[in-house]
């Protein structure tokens, strides 16, 4: 039934979100949430704002769901616990990802483009004697990480497991958003990291379907705003690269092993790194394959 279940949703999700689309850039543009992008065209930003619409579209659908269920409108009763837990799991994580989307939606709304990286976020305060609005939504990253890790946690996870998984999910966050400097770029590494995550979790890791519910909305609204970020006709903004990567994030803590984490760790630490000595854009220009890869469909 989950199964039938995440069919209708994805169909749902897919008209309203192709629904959405042109009215959301209409709206950014009428309000002039507009910028340039790395060739100085202004588009607009914010589009990002899709994914959370769809999240709680998804909320929505199971709230009804489960009221019409509980009324025996729907006729199996056996469902109603089933669709229980869909819901706490995926109310549990549309909570926190509002929260993510909120810190990104405002450091695009007023925060300074000009201040990068863990050294010129220090340096800002050091002169100023105030927090950045970057680290103000590192500060906010890490309390809504730790909320979600212990929220789906349970009494026989280790502490230092959590511990783990905390680190993943914050570094994860930032690194779409590292990644966000090029058409394309963020919700390639999204899209491809997540059927990386599914293939895998599916076929060697005994993986329960239900634990992908909560990320079918943002799933799906990627790959309806991927034409669009690829042609450069619109940025995902901070709001929309820090909710792909805080999705990617808990994926991979719900479904990998704490050994798989780590290495991953390892890898996304390597890339902040690379941002803060280089950047990654220059990395990926270095290796073929990776610079064929990162121009592949973008105008």
């Amino acid at each position: 039934m989950v199964l039938i279940g995440s069919i209708l949703d994805l169909i749902v999700l897919g008209a309203a979100g192709w629904w959405m689309l042109p009215h959301v850039r209409r709206f950014l543009e009428a309000h002039g949430q507009v910028g340039p992008n790395y060739l100085g065209h202004t588009i607009p930003r914010g589009m990002g704002v899709v994914l959370w619409l769809l999240l709680w579209l998804q909320e929505l659908v199971l709230q009804g769901a489960l009221k019409l269920e509980s009324s025996g409108l729907m006729g199996e009763i056996s469902l109603l616990k089933e669709l229980s837990t869909l819901e706490v799991n995926n109310r549990a994580f549309t909570f926190s990802a509002t929260f993510i989307f909120l810190l990104g939606w405002t450091d695009d709304l007023i925060g300074s483009k000009a201040v990068k990286g863990l050294k010129g976020h220090f340096r800002y305060w050091m002169e100023s004697k105030t927090l950045s609005m970057g680290a103000v939504k590192a500060i906010g990253t890490l309390s809504i990480a730790a909320w979600l890790v212990l929220a789906v946690g349970n009494d026989q996870t280790p502490i230092w497991q959590m511990g783990v998984e905390l680190i993943l999910l914050i570094l994860m966050t930032n690194t779409l958003n590292l990644l966000d400097v090029r058409p394309g770029r963020s919700l390639k590494a999204f899209l491809g990291s997540f059927c990386a995550v599914l293939l895998l979790g599916y076929y060697f890791l005994d993986l329960d379907t239900s634990l992908f519910f909560p990320m079918i909305p943002v799933c799906m609204g990627g790959l309806i705003l991927y034409s669009l970020d690829i042609r450069g006709f619109g940025m995902l903004g901070d709001a929309g690269s820090n909710l792909l990567g805080f999705t990617l994030g808990y994926g991979i803590i719900m479904i990998f092993p704490w050994e798989a984490q780590c290495v991953i760790v390892a890898v996304i630490g390597f890339l902040h790194r690379q941002a803060e000595v280089s950047s990654i854009t220059q990395m990926i220009e270095q290796n073929r394959f990776l610079h064929w890869l990162d121009r592949l469909g973008r105008t």
